[in-house]
């Protein structure tokens, strides 16, 4: 069982050794450098996609069936995935998955030489899903393999610099990206080469990792598909910490996929910025957050977890209002730095929590139900921001309502941890266990 440290250790909890200390475990550091070369090949192959598919079809519903057709592998298949991680070598998944994407990213440009029988488009979609299924596979393994490589004080520190990694890709990459894409224009081919060289790097140093990334399991699970989801989603249910991120993650996603529908219609249609003010705009969130990233990086430990993920949901409250209220592109840029960060402060202590508090014969199928839910009703989010955007013909009211949600659910959530006092079961002083028992047979604990 992972303990958390109490208030009165605080001053322990910082690591001055930082990513340096995770960076010193070898099979962690080749899952994060192949981590940041794919990140670097996916921002540049984002956007080729996005042009290449618009240059196909002109069609702005074509956009829109592209964007679903990289969501819906989550919804449809994590529940199922996740069970297979936990029961599969890890590694390995990782590994076919990176194949898989390399593959899948290579065609795309190619899909204009493809049958005709079927429009280039179609080609493009199709694609495109076996990409997305691909990334379905990868990041509940990826997730899940964390705390099998490094040490369990140390796990702050390797999602921060996985956190970190990410947001100075978006930070670095999309404006040298674009000049490179707009170069690269009609076809696009050497832009999701490199894509497609970045996977195969990252397989290669997967495929180094010597750590047993096959999952821990004390029997043979005999049951059905179906039964083994439930299994943990009765894990979650039994856990009043997990309930609790679960049920606010969930919360938050609504308000999220408004936003994340709306933020383009919002920035160019309502305060008319063009698309290298929004370049900046981004940059500045991925600053923010890659700042943030870096202070998570010195602690052992984060005091009073569940408070931080609520405060998170506030502060982002408080920068959608701002958003909605700015008048330029310096307001607009302070706005988007807060949210920025808000991603972070949010994510390291979510998943820092999941990984400690979840089995490892579970740790696959609970991320993935994590994944299923915050997706589903991410894209429900955001078809009440379009739907809504179109009934009163602008993007602020929707916008605020998603301002007003947030902060709700925020105040819900400070509310709840309090009155439940679910920091308790964190606390080493605590004479409830954060994990109850192991898993026995067939039910979890």
């Amino acid at each position: 069982m992972t303990e958390v440290v109490g208030v009165e250790d605080t001053e322990m909890r910082d690591d001055p050794k930082g990513f340096r200390a995770v960076l010193a475990h070898r099979d962690f550091s080749l899952l994060w450098s192949g981590q940041l070369v794919s990140n670097i090949g996916t921002a540049i192959a984002s956007l080729a996609l996005m042009f290449y598919a618009y240059d196909l079809t002109g069609s702005a519903m074509a956009m829109a069936i592209l964007a679903i057709a990289q969501t819906l592998p989550v919804v449809a298949f994590a529940g199922p995935i996740g069970v297979y991680i936990d029961q599969w070598n890890r590694k390995k998944i990782m590994v076919a998955s990176d194949v898989i994407r390399a593959v899948a990213i290579l065609l795309i440009p190619l899909t204009i030489y493809f049958p005709s029988f079927m429009p280039t488009i179609y080609w493009v979609y199709l694609l495109t899903f076996l990409y997305a299924t691909a990334n379905a596979w990868f990041f509940p393994a990826r997730s899940a393999s964390i705390p099998n490589l490094v040490e369990s004080d140390e796990l702050v520190a390797a999602n921060s610099l996985s956190q970190m990694t990410f947001q100075v890709v978006q930070l670095v990459v999309p404006p040298v990206g674009g000049i490179l894409v707009a170069l690269l224009a009609p076809d696009y081919l050497l832009a999701f080469t490199i894509n497609s060289a970045a996977f195969v790097f990252s397989a290669v140093a997967l495929r180094g990792i010597k750590t047993n990334l096959i999952p821990n399991r004390d029997f043979d699970n005999k049951e059905s598909l179906m039964a083994q989801i439930k299994q943990g989603a009765r894990y979650v249910i039994g856990n009043s910490i997990l309930s609790f991120l679960f049920v606010f993650a969930m919360l938050l996603a609504v308000s999220s996929g408004i936003l994340n529908a709306l933020f383009m219609p919002f920035l160019e249609g309502e305060l008319g910025l063009g698309s290298a003010q929004i370049g900046l705009v981004l940059s500045a969130g991925a600053a923010s957050g890659a700042i943030a990233a870096v202070y998570f990086s010195r602690k052992k430990e984060i005091d009073r977890p569940l408070y931080l993920v609520a405060f998170a949901g506030l502060l982002a409250g408080v920068a959608v209002f701002a958003l909605v209220l700015a008048f330029d592109l310096v307001t607009v840029m302070l706005s988007w730095v807060m949210i920025g960060a808000v991603d972070v402060i949010l994510n390291i202590p979510l998943t820092v929590l999941m990984q400690e508090l979840v089995e490892d014969e579970l740790r696959g199928r609970v991320f993935s139900l994590l994944s299923v839910a915050f997706t589903a009703l991410q894209v429900v989010g955001m078809a009440i921001g379009g739907v809504w955007a179109e009934v009163v013909a602008a993007t602020g009211p929707p916008m605020i309502g998603a301002a007003v949600a947030l902060v709700m659910v925020s105040i819900l959530g400070f509310i709840a941890v309090a009155k439940l006092n679910l920091h308790a079961g964190l606390s080493k002083d605590s004479d409830e266990p954060i994990i109850s028992q192991k898993l026995v047979v067939e039910v979890p604990a």
